[in-house]
């Protein structure tokens, strides 16, 4: 299960750190833009393309319950 940091949102799927949730507003909801994105310069993780920053958040969940069960697999 995908842990929650306090000060920002949710972990990175591959290095475990603070995620950031971002939202753009557009002038209309098919130009906005939600999505997460790791901020460590040595991790390149992203997500993009969500609905909502809920959405975002659900699917970097699911991102890292999958990530970890690969993972776990081959180890």
């Amino acid at each position: 299960m995908a842990r929650y940091g306090f000060l920002r949102g949710w972990n990175c799927p591959r290095c475990d750190g603070e995620t950031e949730i971002f939202y753009e507003p557009g002038p209309d909801p098919a130009t906005r833009r939600c999505g997460w994105r790791c901020p460590r310069e040595d991790c390149q993780a992203i997500g993009f393309g969500f609905e909502s920053r809920r959405r975002a958040r659900v699917a970097l969940r699911e991102y890292r319950e999958r990530f970890a069960h690969e993972r776990r697999e081959y180890r």
